[in-house]
């Protein structure tokens, strides 16, 4: 199950993904922030309804740290999209997002993978940069900066997920998406007129694409508790931007490179090594 649920979170990300990096160009980034984190909160309410638990104040606090994060991370993301450098912050946001987990986990949890979950975990981080990188001729330097630093903030986001307990139920996650939600909104007053998108179809992509980041962020947090190390758990999770570029193809006529075969490949792999060790 653990390889599933990760499988399915890596699905839901991908495809927010590829509705956000059209949207991005057109609406501003911190109120298509808001409202993706608000239609999340109702979707979390009805989880946290359904997924009754017992969190510990260290719970909540953990879900409130990780809606911080997610917050930062998201927005900074979207800001890095917006500034005509997606075809490079994706790979290397999701690169950084896979690393930063797999060094917690080696560093201060004391993983230690079977070497051929390790070979797995290693060939999947190099096909996250292959299958999602592109040529742009168009690429802000500055805009790659942000999204390195979203990555980061990411990967701490995953980490603090990691750590809600077992038991908590969904309580943790409407927390986070609360958290999330608030500080989206408070960052969006103060930069800007308005919330929320004043284009009716914008406001209604964004919370779509809140809708999938809500349903990767509860598939994430059952992976791990099916079983699954954070390490592994993350790297699957991070072939989004794989997803992204076969969405790209199919519907938009988008142009795929032969090194994203390459690292479309490497990811199947990468998964299969991973199940078997």
């Amino acid at each position: 199950m653990t390889i599933l649920f990760a499988l399915l979170t890596t699905a839901s990300i991908g495809i927010g993904e590829f509705l956000a990096g059209g949207l991005t160009k057109r609406a501003r980034a911190n109120e298509i922030t808001s409202t993706m984190f608000g239609a999340g909160v109702v979707l979390t309410a009805i989880v946290a309804m359904a997924w009754p638990g017992n969190p510990t104040g260290d719970d909540l606090v953990l879900g409130g740290l990780a809606g911080i994060a997610n917050g930062t991370g998201v927005l900074l993301l979207y800001v890095a999209y917006s500034r005509g450098s997606l075809r490079s912050a994706a790979p290397a946001a999701a690169v950084v997002m896979s690393s930063v987990p797999i060094a917690w986990d080696i560093a201060v949890a004391g993983t230690t993978p079977s070497p051929l979950t390790w070979v797995g975990i290693v060939l999947g981080v190099v096909a996250i940069a292959l299958s999602s990188y592109q040529r742009d001729g168009d690429d802000d330097s500055t805009g790659l900066g942000i999204a390195l630093g979203a990555g980061v903030v990411f990967g701490v986001l995953l980490i603090l997920l990691a750590e809600i307990g077992e038991e908590s139920g969904g309580s943790p996650i409407l927390v986070q998406r609360c958290v999330a939600f608030a500080m989206a909104v408070l960052v969006t007053r103060l930069t800007g007129p308005r919330i929320f998108p004043a284009n009716r179809a914008d406001r209604t992509m964004a919370a779509v694409i809140g809708l999938f980041a809500t349903a990767a962020v509860v598939l994430f947090v059952l992976a791990l508790q099916a079983g699954g190390s954070l390490s592994v758990v993350s790297v699957i999770g991070s072939q989004y931007a794989g997803v992204a570029v076969l969405l790209s193809v199919a519907l938009r006529g988008q142009r795929m490179w032969w090194w994203q075969t390459l690292g479309l490949v490497g990811a199947s792999l990468s998964v299969a090594l991973i199940t078997i060790g």
